[in-house]
């Protein structure tokens, strides 16, 4: 009877140690995909899949990216608490807290790591890799290019031709009012015309105006483009309207279901066709890995593969579906670098000089 009691008192133990052997890494994380943020359901979605398929376990302490959270993920960083960051450039995080992009791609080839200089720290390090990016680019209503015999233009020698096209079928070609807020057409319009290089340089002002210049030639912004507010131009791409427009991120969230599968996003059409690799705009957050979770080879493993899954998620990078939602997350992933915005480069010059541009090149 004893020796029946031990045996199964030893295999108690076994079942114990087996199970407390099979528990898998706890990764704690934070994120900004929380609360009223348009990513939050797909994020906890995503992270009850990765705890299933890997046996691992998410701690998170996603939030709205105020003092209070950025204070908590800073303390927890410090105290090698955390594990993987979704945080924006300038923390107040350096390299003794997160191992920097470089390593990063170094040691996890398949994360697609983009080192991107808009990116870099005060310090000058590059810490984050790009999650998302505050962009600006051109709405493309493929649905109705296609009704029209017409493609996605490519360049601005194409783009000119589509908008010439379309303002003799009586289609409004580009739904920007350039007298009511054209900042946002002029940002996309100034890689149009001159090398992303160049952006916020004389250079750069110089070929928005002769990307203007070609498209209001040819009627691209309507007949009466100074009647037009930018309410009414929004309204009149959002309903079908017109064939484009130049927008930011944030019109993605009020394009309908039924629309997202006919609008697409592309970089502006630069003149011959030039590839710039660059997105118009501003690193939005990105993603890091703590220091002591990186010099830790289990949470190490762990971090990596929720990584993975976080970089590769079209549903934390874009609010809508479909093709849009498909196109952003490509506009997005195949960005290497971001340009800034006009303004930024010369804050006191930008708005008399598109006052000018606008008034002398669209009557």
């Amino acid at each position: 009877m004893k020796r029946i009691l031990t045996l199964f008192i030893l295999l108690a133990m076994v079942c114990v140690i087996s199970c407390a052997c099979a528990v898998g890494a706890t990764v704690r994380v934070f994120t900004p995909f929380a609360d009223m943020d348009f990513a939050a359901q797909a994020y906890n979605d995503l992270i009850g899949q990765w705890e299933t398929e890997t046996g691992n376990f998410v701690e998170d302490y996603s939030g709205a990216m105020d003092e209070v959270w950025l204070t908590q993920l800073k303390e927890m960083a410090r105290s090698g608490e955390a594990d993987v960051l979704v945080l924006p450039v300038g923390s107040g995080l350096t390299g003794a807290q997160l191992a920097t992009a470089a390593e990063l791609k170094l040691a996890a080839p398949q994360l697609g790591v983009r080192i991107l200089s808009a990116m870099t720290e005060p310090d000058g390090s590059v810490l984050l890799t790009p999650v998302r990016l505050n962009w600006e680019a051109l709405y493309v209503n493929t649905a109705l290019l296609a009704q029209q015999g017409l493609s996605v233009p490519s360049t601005l020698e194409e783009l000119t031709a589509v908008c010439a096209q379309l303002a003799a079928k009586g289609v409004l070609p580009i739904a920007n009012a350039m007298h009511d807020w054209p900042e946002i057409a002029l940002d996309c319009l100034a890689l149009c015309g001159a090398p992303a290089a160049l952006y916020g340089g004389s250079e750069s002002f110089a070929g928005a105006e002769n990307a203007l210049s070609m498209l209001a030639a040819v009627g691209a912004f309507g007949s009466d483009p100074a009647a037009m507010t930018d309410e009414d131009a929004m309204n009149a791409f959002l309903s079908g309207g017109a064939a484009m427009r130049f927008d930011s991120d944030f019109l993605a969230y009020d394009i309908s279901a039924e629309l997202a599968d006919a609008v697409t996003v592309i970089a502006p059409p630069t003149l011959g066709g030039v590839q710039t690799g660059f997105a118009v705009g501003a690193p939005g957050v990105g993603l890091a890995i703590t220091r002591s979770c990186f010099e830790d080879e289990e949470r190490r493993e762990a971090a990596i593969s929720l990584c993975e899954k976080l970089l590769a998620s079209e549903a934390l990078v874009s609010p809508a579906g479909g093709a849009l939602g498909s196109s952003i997350m490509q506009l997005t992933k195949s960005a290497q670098d971001c340009t800034g915005l006009l303004y930024d480069a010369n804050p006191d010059g930008f708005d008399s000089w598109s006052m000018q541009a606008v008034s002398s090149l669209v009557k």
